[in-house]
Order: C-alpha cells, then sequence, then structure tokens
C-alpha cells in the first residue's frame, strides 16, 4: 500500500452520475476528475497489480477540504437495480441529459429515484451542447422545467450546459459544487453500528481477501473484528485504503477497501455486508412496512402483488400486500386492500423471496420491472417498520344484509332477520356493531337467528326505520398469509 496520506482530513461527498445510455456519464466523470477510476478491474490479476480500491464506476478528486466521489451509475433501462443501489449512498445528483436526444423515460426514472432518496441537490448537466444550437438547448431546459415541476427539486436546482467532447463548461460546474457541498449539511451515521456495503471482493497475494465498498453507517479501524452476512464470516481487519492511499480508520461515507484475514472471498455476493454487530440485525423475509407511491404512479395494487425490491446493494423479488387498521370486537386487525390509483400512501406486508438480514427503519424501493421500459416502473418507497418472525393474520371484510322483521318492538330497538341463520349463528354475532344507525346487537329473538338490534340515541328521528329498511352488519373472516396462494379482495 502507499504511504499515509496527507488528504486523510478531507471529508467525503458521494455525487451520483445518473442518465440515459449514451448521455456522455462516464466522458464527463472523465473531466471532472483526477483519480482515474478503475471501475470494472475486479479479475484477481488485475488486482494484484494494483491498490485494494477497485471499484464498480466511482472516481474521486478533491474540492479544497473535499473529496468527492463520483457514482457513475449505469443508465440503461435494465440495469436500473445497479441505479438504485449507487443512489442509495449519494449526498448530491447529477442527471445527465443529451442535449440531442432531450429527456428520455429513464431520465425520468433516475430523477424520481434521486426524489424518493431525499437527495438534498440536483445538478442537471445538459451535456453535447457543441452538437447543438442555443434555440435546442433552451427547448431542453423548457422539457427540464416540465419535468421537475411540482417537486421538491422545482426550487432547488440548478442547470449546466456542458459538452464533455471539448471539455466545457466544468471550471463553472466545479466552482458551483463547492459552493453547494459548503452549504450542505452532511449527516453521518457515525454513532451507529458499523455496516460496510461490498461491491467488490477478492483476493491479493500476501494481504488477504480485499473488500470494496462504502461505510454506511458507523466507524472501524485496523485490528478490528467484522462478521460479513448473511454468510456470517468473521475476520479481522489488516490494513485500510481510501482514495488509494493508507489510513488507520474509516467512517461513515468513507469509500474505501479493506484487507480482511481468514475469509475466502469465493464465499462472499455481491450485496454481502461487514458489520462488527451482528445481534443489531434481523433475520426475516416478512416485514411490515410504510409505503410511499409516487404520484406519476397510476396502476393499481393488487393484493399479493409481484414487486421488485432494492435494498442497499440487493435486488431482490417478493409480493405487497397492502392493508388498512380497523377495530373489531375490541382488538385492531388488519384488513386487505387492492388500491386503486387515487391511494399513494398505505401500510403493507412486503414478503421477499428470501430470508435477509435487516433494521427497522431502513430504507426498500419498489418497483414493477415487468412493466414496459417505456412506462414507469418505479413505483414508490418503503421503510421497515416492524419485522415479523412469522406471517401476520389477516381479516377479510364481509358485509351481511339483515331486513327489519318488526320495525316496533321497543323505542331503542328492532327485531331483525337474516343476520344470522340459526340461533348459534345469532349467538356469534352478539354484542357486534351494526351499521349506522343502528348499533349492538343485544340478544337473540326467536328459534329462527333473527336478533334484536338496539337504534343509536335519537337518530330513529333522523333517519325513518321501517320494515324496508336494510341493516348491514361487517364481518371478518381471519386468515393467516401466505405466499404462495392467490388472494381476490
Amino acid at each position: 500500500m502507499n504511504s499515509m496520506s496527507d488528504e486523510k482530513n478531507l471529508t467525503p461527498v458521494h455525487v451520483g452520475l445518473l442518465g440515459h445510455i449514451d448521455a456522455g456519464k462516464t466522458e464527463i466523470a472523465k473531466c471532472l476528475t483526477e483519480i482515474e477510476s478503475t471501475a470494472g478491474l475486479d479479475k484477481h490479476s488485475q488486482a494484484q497489480r494494483r491498490g485494494i480500491t477497485i471499484d464498480m464506476g466511482f472516481t474521486f478528486f478533491p474540492l479544497e477540504n473535499y473529496m468527492v466521489t463520483l457514482v457513475d451509475a449505469p443508465g440503461h433501462a435494465d440495469l436500473i437495480r445497479s441505479v438504485v443501489s449507487c443512489a442509495n449512498i449519494i449526498d448530491i445528483g447529477f442527471l445527465v441529459i443529451d442535449a440531442l436526444q432531450g429527456p428520455q423515460v429513464q431520465t425520468g426514472e433516475h430523477f424520481l429515484i434521486l426524489d424518493l432518496l431525499k437527495v438534498p441537490q440536483l445538478f442537471i448537466l445538459i451535456n453535447k451542447i457543441d452538437l447543438v444550437d442555443k434555440d435546442r438547448i433552451l427547448e431542453v431546459r423548457r422539457d427540464v422545467k416540465k419535468i421537475i415541476k411540482g417537486t421538491r427539486f422545482e426550487k432547488n436546482h440548478k442547470i449546466f450546459e456542458v459538452s464533455a467532447k471539448i471539455n466545457l463548461g466544468f471550471m463553472i460546474l466545479k466552482e458551483e459544487l463547492l459552493d453547494t457541498i459548503k452549504n450542505l449539511d452532511l449527516l453521518r451515521q457515525n454513532e451507529e453500528t458499523f455496516k460496510f456495503l461490498i461491491d467488490h471482493h477478492f483476493k491479493k497475494k500476501g494481504q488477504g481477501t480485499i473488500l470494496t465498498g462504502t461505510v454506511i453507517s458507523g466507524k472501524a479501524k485496523i485490528g478490528q473484528n467484522l462478521i460479513i452476512l448473511p454468510e456470517k464470516l468473521t475476520g479481522k481487519i489488516r490494513s485500510i485504503q481510501k482514495w488509494k492511499k493508507e489510513s488507520n480508520f474509516i467512517e461513515a461515507g468513507d469509500r474505501c477497501g479493506i484487507s480482511i484475514s481468514d475469509i475466502n472471498p469465493e464465499q462472499i455476493s455481491r450485496g454481502s455486508f461487514a458489520t462488527d454487530n451482528e445481534s443489531d440485525y434481523n433475520q426475516s423475509q416478512i416485514y411490515e412496512i410504510e409505503v410511499k407511491i409516487l404520484p406519476l404512479y397510476k396502476h393499481s395494487i393488487k393484493f399479493g402483488q409481484h414487486v421488485n425490491i432494492n435494498h442497499g446493494m440487493m435486488a431482490l423479488n417478493g409480493r405487497i400486500y397492502p392493508y388498512r387498521k380497523d377495530i373489531w370486537k375490541n382488538k385492531e386487525i388488519n384488513v386487505p386492500l387492492s388500491l386503486n390509483s387515487n391511494l399513494k400512501v398505505f401500510n403493507a406486508i412486503l414478503w421477499i423471496d428470501r430470508v435477509e438480514y435487516v433494521k427497522k427503519g431502513e430504507f426498500l424501493l419498489l418497483s414493477r420491472l415487468d412493466l414496459s421500459p417505456k412506462s414507469l416502473r418505479i413505483m414508490g418507497s418503503s421503510t421497515i417498520v416492524r419485522i415479523l418472525k412469522e406471517p401476520t393474520y389477516m381479516f377479510k371484510e364481509k358485509i351481511k344484509k339483515g331486513k327489519i322483521k318488526d320495525a316496533k318492538y321497543r323505542t331503542s330497538s328492532v327485531i331483525v332477520e337474516n343476520l344470522a341463520l340459526s340461533v348459534e349463528g345469532a349467538h356469534t354475532i352478539l354484542n357486534l356493531e351494526a351499521e349506522m344507525p343502528f348499533g349492538k346487537i343485544k340478544s337473540t329473538f326467536g328459534k329462527k337467528g333473527n336478533v334484536e338490534v338496539l337504534i343509536r340515541e335519537k337518530l330513529e328521528e333522523i333517519i325513518p326505520i321501517t320494515k324496508d329498511t336494510t341493516v348491514f352488519l361487517k364481518l371478518y373472516k381471519k386468515f393467516k398469509l401466505d405466499n404462495s396462494k392467490s388472494y381476490i379482495i
């Protein structure tokens, strides 16, 4: 490794470089960066000839007291999962638009990802301005304004006109970037459990297994023991490298490489993470989540709908079960929902296709990759509210209709038939509340399943009650959620 860096006190900043395929992201990265990327160099022979910080589209450049990491995310529609994984670690978004092509469908998806992840600041880079005239640039600017109208970026964005081909506009871009960074509140979870997302892993002679990735939370130092999940592999940190320079420690926000002893890299998979506290995570594949659906997502969401989930570096599949809360027999219950396009915030059970290590409060991005790339496939975001050990119970709603047999039984009650078919059935609905203007089912009446139903105080004066009046009773059928079944709600 190299000697200790003079740059060890620089504050790391992550800038996501997103955009449609061929918009020029990689060329823009070359114009901005001074430390060349080693993206994709994960072959063992190549890794042994270089330092331990190999990466997947990560390049670096210093700006005064900051070290800016550019995350060059794939732009093709079929690589949207990779885009999300990169977006999870960024502080500022660079959204690149080809001046010739203008905004594309995937441009909109990338913008929505940055919005969902609450990225503080958006820079929109109109690239290839050397190939178009001023009228075309103005047209692209107008299109951009339409995309961001009504979002939190409407008053929180900056537009730059650049050309990576002739290296035009990057001096102003860097000046504005520095000014923006100085005004950002770069919150880092340094006091949380150490979590290191791994995106590359390989063997390096004389240094053991090398892991490269990003520190999401916490701190670690040389000599510290770590466990890699979900594989449950344990090892000790032998050395650390940040920005291709040696370091003694790493903390939240650092893009780095570490060498770790006693671990075979072939046992690790991309999407694994290293931590110093396994007990801080729960193993499960069933979560209670809070969901926020994008306003532009117009598809209905069925109970048990297949969805794609991005969690950290992991791309997962699963089913979503929306529900609402209700009170029945003095207990809170979960009632299944099938949603139209109007309801955008709701609770749901998410059942993914394999067991994962997760924490309460972690972010998940939901999408429908089975939809056409020409349509919006990003559904929205969700947060883990509760981690379940086993499938939960749901209560399917059923409305029973009864007919009034005697509307003048008493001044405060009526006799109702057809809510139950027998005396035994009538006993099961005693003390339940009928729909307004009726109240509690007080008692059985006779031998045919008829019941006495109370009338809510004074409501009979407002709503006339006759033998033609229908009495509605809401019942629930309890069932245990099963992801192998299809449900009609």
